[in-house]
């Protein structure tokens, strides 16, 4: 497990954060499997901008501090 993590723009107001070598491809969109989470940025005299952070599905998730798993508030 590498630990790093790729962030890819994929429009004028979306960044997607991925983990390398996972055991999943991540598909860079809010319906990933890995359930990613989203958060706002505000963005003066622009539209806002939003982060999506994905997370690993191979165990260092486990140490994610905003990962829950599926059916947890």
């Amino acid at each position: 497990m590498s630990g790093q993590w790729l962030a890819q723009e994929v429009s004028d107001t979306a960044v997607h954060a991925v983990p390398l070598d996972d055991v999943i491809v991540h598909d860079f969109s809010e319906a990933c499997p890995c359930g990613p989470r989203s958060r706002v940025i505000p963005r003066e005299g622009r539209p806002d901008g939003w982060v999506y952070t994905h997370h690993s599905l191979d165990g260092r998730e486990l140490n994610e501090p905003d990962y829950r798993p599926e059916g947890e508030p």
